[in-house]
């Protein structure tokens, strides 16, 4: 009976610590995983999320402005155009 109790023990024992080298193997592919996608990313020259986010509202400021500006521009008078006359 002891013998199967120490069995059981040992098996419990080889449980856990797989359980513990399967989480540590889980954490060190999934560093791996990341860093291979960041270079990939870098290698592709994007932007990230919040710069695009700053740059998009920057440039909707501007066209704003702009719309505003060419409403509030006053219009141009056609000047008579000059009229050569041939000798």
């Amino acid at each position: 009976m002891a013998n199967r109790n120490k069995i059981l023990s040992d098996l419990s024992k080889f449980a856990v610590d797989a359980i513990g080298a399967f989480s540590g193997l889980k954490e060190e592919i999934e560093t791996i995983v990341s860093l291979r996608v960041n270079k990939i990313i870098k290698k592709m020259n994007l932007v990230k999320k919040d710069e695009f986010a700053v740059l998009k509202k920057t440039v909707e400021k501007l066209v704003a402005e702009n719309k505003k500006l060419e409403k509030n521009k006053p219009k141009k008078k056609k000047s008579p155009k000059k009229v050569l006359k041939k000798k």
